[in-house]
């Protein structure tokens, strides 16, 4: 009788992952023509992302990604966490993206929470400029992302 010999997979990332769905918007970094779309992240590591593309995006082309991040400085600014680094993987709609350099900048909207009836509620900008009221701070899309299958 043949033995088969059994292989163990290692798992080659050494970053940990974060199972994070943020907005995310991209483009390349090319000088004669910038490409771009937009997607959003399925997980995310200190060393690159997994993302989810409205478009099929090749091994090797260098990006620069603005995720919408979901965490307010001092409690009113909106971050967002914009990324460049090269595509290492690509499957369908999806990309990974090798981080090179990366850094938090903040856009010029506010968050106000006003106080209605004892209880904060958070006033979140729409991509039409308009205001929704929500009881509960989440991730704020200031852009609109189709949905996208997984």
């Amino acid at each position: 009788m043949r033995q088969r010999k059994h292989t163990m997979f290692t798992e080659r990332r050494s970053a940990v992952r974060y199972p994070l769905v943020l907005n995310a918007r991209y483009q390349t970094l090319r000088k004669r023509s910038k490409d771009c779309g937009i997607g959003r992240t399925v997980d995310i590591s200190s060393r690159g992302f997994l993302i989810v593309s409205e478009h099929n995006v090749p091994v090797g082309v260098r990006l620069e990604v603005a995720v919408e991040w979901p965490a307010l400085l001092d409690g009113a600014v909106e971050l967002v966490l914009v990324a460049t680094g090269r595509v290492v993987r690509a499957r369908d709609a999806s990309f990974a993206l090798e981080i090179s350099q990366h850094e938090f900048r903040t856009t010029k909207r506010r968050i106000m929470v006003a106080a209605m009836g004892g209880k904060g509620r958070y006033s979140a900008p729409t991509a039409t400029g308009t205001s929704e009221t929500s009881d509960v701070p989440t991730a704020i899309a200031r852009f609109l992302v189709p949905e996208l299958s997984t």
